[in-house]
């Protein structure tokens, strides 16, 4: 963006005067005027679009609800117009208490925003922000993401909530004085971000009794299993693979802390019952031949376990047999897929992968490469391999990130979360990073942050094409290293936690020194619900694909690193392992880092989530946020003592007065006597 002299500055107020015509329904909305700002802003925003334009757009729609030719066509000031008015359109719905329809409008201006790239004369990278310089643009931009932001934070949704009103921010500080103005000032609110960049997410210390939301928000419960016996896996891990077959989670490889010890074994260990991990075979292929086992998958098909490391071969796990062996695949590079990087006959430099996302779907495999031999900043290789007759294909992408970006597919990336629709018609990629801090062999596109992805991707099997889906609903926000899983039973994809590399988070140690952090671990959780079933709501909106947050009580430590598995015999999804920081949490050792080799069965209020057994007014009062208990009394959470009774520390207290009150209703609900 170049500056623009006094003349043209005072040609832009003039346009900027005539064209937005917004303005009028914000005199109506300010006079109060409700119903009929609704009506003009509608108005006008059907006429820059056109009466056969359907507004907002939807998520899974053929377009994805994104990217639409309408929208690169506008002008600046057409697309400022535009936004205005979806701007007016979500304080309107907001006012009404129709929270999603609010959040849809906000979206709107992203989609809108983001079609203006397509106006540049190359593409660019997401990490490269090119804003006109057009302040009311960026006035009306930095408006629709605090607005976001304010009705995120009412639902509980305090990451995305954060990360909306900080990219607000980030997104204004380097722009032209002239863009400084005290409406954005206002709308921006430094002393209100501040104290959202305290806050962790989930905030342990959130009202529960904050109201469900129908359509953007499920009830749902952490609860911890035991383990009999120790060893294994219980010791920690991070960067390991899991999957879980027969009512059997299985562990493999990863490490237990980030100088080692690194691990080459697989357990098991029986869902039904929990007494302790069986080892297995260990993983034979030797070190020098395939590298660490760090950061890869594994996947089942057909009663095995596959298991890609880069290498032409396929190494396979028989689940019945509990033997390894191996698949021998092939592949025939195409002009276009040397040009796309390929070099020696094979699209893996080295023969090496690790933080790829890989996803099995119709007797296919398909790998959206993270690192490799070449690059440990990430890439966007888009492979796919037919089990039927091993041969591999270049579907998208390039080896290294090239200089200049590809709208047609997903920037360059790695530890992206991804799963399959029902029908094995699309391929889904959510966030991940591009480890831009970590480069080497020359790499393009070094800088001294990593860069985390704020986008959503699917891919048509049929079309063969990448469309860019509209992060609809309650999300997460964006996130990298986080755990996933699609459950067939709920028809949902399920997210857990993970870290954002570039979101501070401002913190009191056990010293009461505040530090600052130049990223935040995350412990929410969210579902992606496909095909939400309204019966004949008129908003298609409302019945569009659309994110939830699941509201837990109580909830795994913060962490990045953890995975989540379906039992296909139960619909019961787990969570293990995972890593943090320690500065980042409350703790007494001197370790910069632990890992963890806890185990968690999540239940959500869905038919079929096993929720029929969940106490929730118990779960407030005793339910684990964290590294933090919950005081029995006033629900507050914090390093609280456990009572001394016959309940084994069932239940904690803040303090002597809280004790005081609850004893005897704890007492009497749980039995509990003075030891």
């Amino acid at each position: 963006m170049s500056a623009l002299n006094d003349t043209e500055r005072e040609l832009v107020g003039l346009m900027t005067r005539i064209s937005l015509t917004c303005r009028q329904g914000d005199t109506l909305y300010k006079t109060g005027q409700f119903d009929a700002a609704k009506a003009k802003y509608m108005e006008l925003a059907t006429d820059i679009v056109g009466a056969g334009f359907s507004l907002p757009m939807t998520a899974g729609s053929p377009s994805g609800g994104v990217i639409c030719d309408v929208y690169i066509e506008l002008d600046p000031w057409q697309r400022a117009n535009l936004m205005g008015c979806c701007v007016g359109m979500a304080k309107c719905f907001r006012r009404e208490n129709n929270l999603e329809m609010a959040l849809a409008w906000c979206d709107e201006v992203n989609a809108l925003y983001r079609c203006g790239f397509y106006q540049l004369p190359q593409p660019v990278y997401d990490w490269i922000d090119s804003c006109p310089d057009l302040p009311e643009l960026t006035l009306v931009k930095a408006t629709a993401l605090c607005l976001a932001s304010e009705i995120l934070a009412s639902l509980g949704n305090s990451g995305t909530a954060t990360t909306r009103r900080w990219n607000a921010h980030k997104t204004s500080k380097n722009l032209f004085m002239h863009h400084q103005t005290a409406a954005l000032h206002a709308v921006l609110n430094p002393a209100l971000r501040n104290r959202m960049l305290e806050l962790r997410h989930p905030d342990p210390n959130a009202p529960l009794s904050a109201g469900r939301v129908s359509g953007l928000q499920v009830r749902g419960s952490w609860s911890r299993l035991s383990i009999g016996k120790l060893g294994g896996p219980t010791d920690g891990r991070e960067a390991f693979a899991s999957f879980i077959w027969n009512s059997h989670l299985y562990v493999a490889g990863g490490r237990t802390c980030s100088n080692g010890p690194f691990h080459r074994d697989i357990w098991k260990l029986d869902l039904n019952n929990p007494d302790e991990w069986r080892r297995l075979p260990d993983y034979p292929i030797p070190l020098q031949i395939s590298g660490r086992f760090i950061g890869w998958t594994m996947l089942i098909h057909n009663d095995t376990a596959l298991l890609f490391t880069g290498r032409p071969t396929i190494d396979v796990f028989d689940l019945k047999t509990e033997k390894w062996s191996s698949l021998k695949t092939t592949y025939a590079p195409t002009s276009a897929d040397i040009d796309a990087g390929v070099v020696d006959g094979w699209p893996w430099p080295n023969k090496m992968s690790c933080d790829a996302t890989i996803v099995v779907a119709d007797d296919k495999i398909y790998v959206f490469d993270g690192a490799h031999g070449r690059s440990i900043m990430g890439c966007n290789l888009f492979m796919e391999l037919d089990l039927t007759t091993g041969t591999w294909r270049r579907l998208s992408g390039y080896v290294r990130a090239p200089q200049i970006a590809d709208y047609s597919c997903p920037s360059p990336r790695k530890t992206a979360a991804g799963w399959a629709s029902p029908d094995g018609r699309r391929i889904f990629l959510l966030f991940g990073h591009f480890d831009r801090e970590a480069t080497f062999h020359n790499e393009l596109h070094s800088a001294g942050e990593a860069f985390g992805h704020e986008d959503f991707w699917s891919w048509g099997v049929q079309e063969q094409r990448w469309r860019r889906e509209r992060i609809s609903g309650n999300p997460p926000c964006a996130r990298t290293e986080l755990a996933f899983a699609y459950n067939a039973k709920l028809q949902r994809a399920i997210v857990f936690g993970g870290y954002h590399p570039t979101l501070p988070t401002h913190v009191i140690n056990n010293s009461g020194e505040e530090k600052k952090f130049n990223y935040s671990y995350f412990a929410d959780t969210f579902l992606y619900d496909m095909a939400p079933s309204l019966g004949n709501s008129p908003e298609p909106t409302l019945s569009a694909p659309k994110w939830q947050q699941v509201l837990t009580a109580g909830f795994p430590t913060y962490r990045c690193q953890a995975q989540l598995a379906v039992d296909g015999a139960t619909g019961k999804t787990y969570m293990f392992g995972g890593w943090t920081n320690n500065q980042y949490i409350p703790t007494r050792t001197k370790l910069f880092s632990r890992s963890f080799g806890d185990l968690w069965e999540l239940r959500v209020d869905l038919p079929g989530g096993n929720f029929e057994d969940v106490d929730v007014e118990e779960e407030m009062r005793v339910a684990r946020a964290g590294p933090w208990q919950r005081c029995f009394v006033c629900a507050a959470a914090g390093p609280w003592k456990k009572c001394g009774g016959t309940c084994n520390g069932r239940v904690f207290f803040c303090g002597t007065t809280c004790l005081r009150e609850g004893w005897s209703e704890h007492r009497k609900t749980h039995k509990c006597r003075k030891a």
